[in-house]
This record gives structure tokens, sequence and C-alpha cells, in this order.
């Protein structure tokens, strides 16, 4: 097992890392104690944080438990957490070994799934070994093309073998595919870049060795490096204003060598977790070609202004590597997109004459009031993520004040008094955790703590449970991050929001209170979704919800309608059930 790279200073809670990385002075305060809470801690150390590691490891690595779960592994069982995962740093290098020399108190696995075991399995060119759900090369094409007009997807889950078949999965391997082009260069901008992982399919991919621009927001000291080791990569670390922001955007473009392009809009970080058993969303665009060498400036834009939005979004970076695909950008036909660019910057925002609000919240309260059908008020905002904020001491403090009354908009006269509609947010409950294809361990992708949930008790008459079985994915726990408003009675969509957005503050922004100046939206992250509203996609006012409608195919929602309440003895997961 490899030695975490940040040893005394890990400041991580994360389960999935524990199981890929070790870290000897917990080991050896590990080994001294009873492995059942009574531990002997440094004085030089945090109390805190290191008695809610060793519980992780308590949990993870049981002391009483470990010759029957040796005994179970080497009879063929799954261990508890596959050393082949990682919370985004680790490395394609050796692991076979503790280099600090710390005690080995972890029970072995009969299959060797570290990153060098893969490493060699790579080197053999054995895809299957490497990646868990592999699907003929050649079909994404197609399958792009049936998945018209929406092009909205959801990851194949491993465990679910439903979802490798079903037409709106698709796996890694599948965006890369040829038959959608002959790829020269990429560009990945990310919140969590396992590097080593997402090379290997770049090797299966036959794309290896083109040029990879990876712009990423969790720190990782094998991406600081990475250009010495492969100097097609260059990677750059997203620096943020404030301490506690985040570059949380998930999207990817995609260059051909026929000079066209594609842009793909996911909620997946890239490591191998969140392409497992978590159901994530991606958006694809069309292909988008070249436009003539003298073509007009405005040229090729969509009815959305997708382009626009899309490169005001990434000069915000300031970020000089990005210009060349800011300039291919400009110099490519996004006319066949039909959805619109959905972002979220860092600092201060104010209404403009001309764009009106630009990001967060307002941006999208600002393209329903002008493109929204009109929507009776007594249907709910529904809302879904797979984190929660610190919404405020009741739902009026930012959720109705702020969030949803950007959501309810639509284009209905201004003048007529409107009532707030209902505010409902699906979130995993502990029983959906508990009964997911990785048992507790599939809440690792659900960072939501007691501490704040705690102080908003009143979100519980809110919560929704995560049912997915039209979808195959009731026990694959979402990571997927959506916002929509639809009729039952009617059957039908009014709009929909995918996007890197968890419902918080910090990702959708927050206006300012002081009624003497002009209303500031604050938003702290970077974030990118994409808001499907009917009249650009389909050309009708709502879209057809559970079946076809007029040959229009159903809008693909990645939840069971209706929604499911929380029961009076439900609770949402929240991460310190991980940690004990």
């Amino acid at each position: 097992m490899k030695e975490c790279p940040y040893g005394e200073k890990c400041y991580r809670k994360n389960p999935i890392h524990f199981g890929e990385f070790s870290h000897a002075h917990l080991d050896t305060i590990y080994e001294k104690g009873n492995g059942s809470g009574d531990y002997d801690i440094p004085a030089k150390y945090s109390t805190e944080m290191i008695q809610t590691q060793l519980k992780l490891l308590e949990k993870l690595f049981p002391k009483s438990g470990a010759k029957k779960e040796k005994e179970a592994n080497v009879s063929g069982s799954k261990p508890p957490v596959p050393a082949s995962t990682s919370s985004g740093s680790s490395t394609s290098g050796s692991s076979n070994s503790n280099p600090s020399g710390s005690s080995n108190s972890r029970p072995a696995a009969p299959i060797d799934t570290s990153n060098l075991a893969k490493k060699q399995k790579l080197n053999a060119k054995n895809i299957r070994d490497y990646i868990p759900v592999v699907l003929e090369k050649g079909g994404m094409a197609k399958k792009l093309e049936r998945a018209a007009p929406y092009n909205m997807f959801l990851t194949a889950i491993t465990d679910s073998k439903p979802t490798h078949s079903e037409p709106l999965s698709i796996t890694l391997q599948e965006i890369l595919d040829e038959s959608l082009g002959d790829i020269e260069s990429t560009v990945q901008i990310n919140f969590m870049v396992d590097i080593g992982w997402l090379l290997g399919h770049y090797y299966f991919a036959g794309i290896l060795d083109k040029p990879l621009l990876v712009l990423y927001g969790d720190e990782s000291p094998e991406l600081l490096s990475i250009s010495k080791l492969k100097p097609q990569v260059t990677a750059i670390h997203v620096r943020m204003p404030t301490p506690f922001a985040t570059s949380h955007t998930k999207m990817m473009f995609l260059g051909y060598s026929d000079g066209s392009m594609r842009v793909v809009i996911s909620t997946a970080n890239l490591y191998e977790d969140d392409w497992h058993n978590r159901t994530q969303g991606l958006w694809i665009s069309p292909k988008l070609p070249a436009l003539p060498e003298d073509a007009d400036t405005g040229a090729g834009e969509s009815q959305t202004g997708f382009k626009q939005d899309l490169m005001l979004y990434l000069v915000e970076y300031k970020i000089s590597q990005l210009q060349p695909w800011i300039a291919r950008i400009r110099k490519s036909d996004f006319s066949a997109i039909n959805v619109f660019f959905l972002g979220s910057v860092p600092g201060g925002h104010r209404e403009s004459s001309v764009r009106g609000h630009p990001w967060g919240h307002a941006r999208l309260g600002s393209l329903l009031s002008k493109h929204a059908a009109p929507i009776e008020d007594r249907i709910p905002v529904i809302c879904q993520s797979s984190s929660i904020g610190s919404l405020g001491a009741n739902v009026q403090a930012w959720i109705q004040q702020d969030f949803v009354n950007s959501l309810k908009k639509d284009s209905s006269p201004a003048g007529k008094l409107r009532q707030m509609p209902v505010f409902k947010m699906i979130y995993p409950s502990f029983g959906n955790v508990s009964g997911s294809h990785d048992g507790m361990l599939g809440g690792g992708c659900l960072p939501y703590g007691k501490n704040t949930n705690d102080k908003q008790p009143w979100l519980k008459e809110h919560l929704q449970q995560w049912k997915s079985s039209d979808r195959y994915r009731s026990r694959a726990m979402p990571h997927i991050k959506s916002y929509t408003r639809y009729n039952l009675e009617n059957q039908s969509v009014y709009w929909f929001v995918l996007t890197s957005a968890n419902l918080s503050k910090a990702a959708w922004g927050c206006f300012n209170k002081n009624s003497n100046i002009q209303p500031c939206l604050r938003i702290a992250n970077y974030e990118v979704g994409v808001l499907f509203l009917p009249r650009f996609v389909t050309g009708e006012d709502t879209f057809p919800l559970g079946n076809n409608r007029d040959g229009v195919p159903a809008f693909p929602l990645p939840y069971d309608v209706p929604l499911t309440p929380y029961a009076p003895d439900d609770k949402p997961f929240l991460m310190d059930y991980l940690q004990g």
C-alpha cells in the first residue's frame, strides 16, 4: 500500500483514501491501541482529527476480524475497499509495499488491485482488467445519435448489469471512442483528478500521446510533477480567491483532427470510484465543426448563446493555456447546440443591461423568466445533489428568498401576484446508503455532515428518498446534481438543469441584503451545468414525462417519480456515520 504523500499532515476523512494510502503515524498509534477507540495520541497531533482517522481504520481494518476477513478474501470474496480506488490524489506508481516500514495490520486481498498491478495489466493491454465495464468500440456515434434531442446520459454502474446495455448509459471509454472523431488534443477541467487512472483510459483509447491540458481543483502531488514524466500533459492547479472556495466544475473539450470539437459537461470527478457504482450525469454536445476562415465574428452561435457564455466563463480563469481553446471555440460552429450554458464563477456579480445576471442562480432565474413556459405556482421545485450546504435557520433564509425565488420564474406577464412553490430535496437516507451496492462506503460521495445538519432541522420535512429503479440505479448512490419542475398530472417537464453545483450558497450564490446598493450575488465556486428548455430542444412548451408524446422522446429523468418522502424514522445520510 502506497504511503500518503501528505504524511503526518494528512487531513483527509474519506474512507476511500484510507483504503488506498497508508499513514505511518496512524499505523503506529493504531497498532499500540486496542482497536476500539482507546489510543495514546501524541500531543503534537490534533486529537480530534487523529481520532476521526483512527475510527476509519477501525471500520476498514478491524483487528478482531482480520483473520476472518483474510480467509474470506482468499476464498474469493470482495475486499471491503478496493485498493485501486482513491480520493483523487493517487498515482500510477508502485504501491506494493509500505515505504515507511510501519506495521502491517491490514488484511491481505488475494488479487492485487493496486495501481502498480494496473500498470502491469495495462502494459499487457488487457482492458477488462483495468476497466470494469467495457463495451465494443465504434458504437458511440450511433448511441449519441439515438440519444437526441437531449444527449444526456448516466454513467454505467459496475454492479448493475442492466445499465451496461441501457441506451442512455455511458462509459468514459465511449466518450473517447474513435467513432465520435479522431482526437488530436483534449482539455479536462475537474475538481479531483487521478492522473494515473485517467491516462490509463487515454492509453486504451489510443490517445496517450496527444496533448492534454488539465485544470484541477483538489491538490494533487502527482499532478504537480506529471509534465516531467508525461511532457504531453500540462496540469494547472486552479487557485481560488478564498480558503473555502472550490474549483468544482467538471467539463471536457475534445479536439478532433478535422478541426471540429466537442464539449462534455459532467458531474463525475476523474477517478475510479466516481465511474464505478455512483450515479453520474453527462451531457455531450453534437460535433462542432470549424467555421470557414472568412466567417463573421458572431457566426456559429447557437440560439441559446452557448458559445458566448462558454467563452466568457473560460476567460474568468485567467489562465493563458486556455487561450488557444478559447480561440478554437470562437472559430467553431456551435449552432447545433440546443441547451443553455449555466456557470458560476467566484466573486460578486451584478445584473447588467446586456446579459442580465451573468452567473449562478440569478442567471438561471433570468433565463427562466425569458424562456420558460408559464408554470402554476403549485408545481414544486425539485432539487437533488450529493451534498448540502449551510442553508440558514429556516427555509425562508436562503432557499425561498434567494434560490427558489430564482427557480420559480417563468415567462408569465409581470404584475401577477405569485405564490412561493413547494421546495423538495432528493438526498439519500441512511437506509438508501446502507442498502447500496457498496454498503455504507457508498456514502463516500455524500459529504453532508452532522454539524451542518443539526443547524437546519427544518430541512427534514422537505427531504425525499433516492430511488431510481426505472434506471436500475436505486443502489447506486447519486453524485449527480439536478434541478427541475415537472407536473405529474399532465406528464410534463417544464425545464431541467444538470450541473456540478450542489445545493449551497457557495455553488449558486447568495444576494447581499444591503438595500442601499444594487443587489450583488456573491459566489465562491467555479461550477458548470446545462439548462434544458423545451422551446429550444423540442420546439414545445414542455418535455414529455414517462412516455413519448407525438414522436418526442420522454425526458430521461435520473430518478423515479412520484418521489418518496422520508418516513418519520428516516434520517439523511451523514458523512459522520463513516467516522463512527
